[in-house]
């Protein structure tokens, strides 16, 4: 998923410069590398997520907690392969690649402002999906070589081959629901723009983000909370993606921040 926190686009035109992004932009997060030049930080958030699935697993003893805990870390990892392709695709089409965050329901590739063209975006959007399913096919190919089982589709027994194969796959097609700012709602967003505004591009997308985050809600409830937290996030972050090309002058500078400049 990516995040654009420079200016935004009107009609397929940037609406000025692009504005620097404070470091206070990162939030409460620490630095655990970098990759190509791309650094890599974990929102202190991770803690709860860390926290959740020891207590899951307490009682099931340590090998449970290192076996879940061992998960979490293969899971952020092909996350992380996610959003590299996102980033190394933005910087090759002229965009200034920030860094990654990590939070605990995915990662978030962050880009002081996303490429000018909708071909651009939709380049920049469509690789971290087709990244996920490309390592997903891999792993069942080499899995099916190593004779291991990867069929009825698994994610949390089974063969490790399997397991990470279905994650990939399930990553890859998670992130392609036509939902701002998913990837799927950006590639939507750009297909738009070919014959529209970014603008009314944005809109219609949005409009169609609010309704895939509701039935997410909806379904979250019945199934699994955290599909409820995905659906809250999907639809806050598809009305500030409105907001922004509505509005693609404001200062996006933190007020502490413009008091000490002004």
């Amino acid at each position: 998923m990516t995040i654009d926190h420079g200016d935004h686009r009107v009609g397929g035109k940037t609406g000025g410069g692009p504005h620097p992004v404070p470091t206070s932009a990162y939030g409460h997060s620490v630095s655990i590398g970098r990759i190509a030049g791309i650094p890599i930080r974990v929102h202190w958030t991770f803690a709860f997520l860390i926290g959740l699935v020891v207590v899951a697993n307490w009682s099931l003893g340590r090998a449970a907690v290192a076996t879940g805990l061992l998960w979490i870390a293969a899971l952020f990892a092909f996350v992380v392969a996610h959003e590299i392709s996102h980033c190394l695709v933005a910087r090759r089409r002229g965009a200034n690649v920030l860094g990654i965050i990590l939070i605990p329901l995915g990662g978030l590739s962050q880009l002081e402002a996303m490429p000018e063209a909708p071909a651009d975006e939709f380049a920049v959007a469509i690789v971290g999906p087709l990244t996920s399913l490309g390592l997903g096919l891999a792993l069942i190919v080499l899995g099916l070589l190593a004779g291991a089982h990867v069929w009825p589709p698994t994610l949390f027994a089974g063969s490790w081959w399997a397991r990470l194969a279905w994650l990939n796959l399930l990553l890859g097609m998670f992130n392609l629901l036509p939902a701002l700012p998913m990837d799927g709602g950006r590639v939507l967003r750009a297909t738009l723009a070919r014959h529209r505004s970014n603008l009314e591009a944005t809109l219609l997308a949005g409009r169609v983000a609010r309704y895939v985050a509701l039935a997410m809600v909806v379904i979250g409830i019945v199934y699994d909370f955290w599909l409820v937290l995905i659906g809250v996030f999907v639809l806050m972050g598809s009305n500030a993606e409105v907001d922004a090309a509505q509005h693609p002058h404001r200062d996006i500078t933190p007020r502490d921040e413009r008091d000490e400049t002004s």
